[in-house]
């Protein structure tokens, strides 16, 4: 279960570091050649051991939501800068500070809004906000602006 968890959560970094978008927006990273098993590296394959890049880690949405099925819904409470809002896609893009419930670091990342919640939401405005994360599905539950 622990090694789950740090699956978990290395792969929900890796997500939440890239740039907003698509996943088929993004270009699909070139696949490194490594030696077959009974095949000497040659001369110049020098990153034969090298540790795969966050890039070369990326899962598409049906590979997150199979992974995310078993995760049990948390409350989490963070403040943090609104960085976006998309109300065609129904989230908040969100510059956060740490989230300790969860052991998340800081990140930006987007979270699924209610339609009041979207048109509250100004570009720029620092809130304090609560959610439910379950598994990569994280739903802001209240968010109020910061004096």
């Amino acid at each position: 279960m622990k090694l789950q968890a740090v699956l978990f959560s290395t792969v929900l970094l890796a997500a939440c570091s890239q740039q907003p978008g698509n996943a088929e927006d993004q270009p699909m990273p070139e696949a490194t050649q490594q030696p077959m098993p009974n095949e000497a590296p040659s001369s110049a394959d020098t990153t034969a051991t090298a540790a795969p890049s966050a890039a070369d880690m990326q899962m598409s949405e049906a590979e997150h939501k199979q992974m995310a099925g078993n995760a049990a819904a948390t409350m989490a409470m963070a403040t943090g800068i609104i960085e976006s809002v998309d109300t065609g896609a129904g989230k908040i893009t969100i510059a956060h500070g740490p989230v300790e419930a969860l052991k998340w670091p800081a990140m930006t990342m987007a979270f699924k809004a209610s339609p009041e919640q979207l048109a509250s939401a100004k570009p720029g405005q620092k809130v304090e906000f609560e959610f439910e994360s379950k598994g990569m599905d994280n739903t802001i539950t209240r968010i109020k602006p910061m004096k």
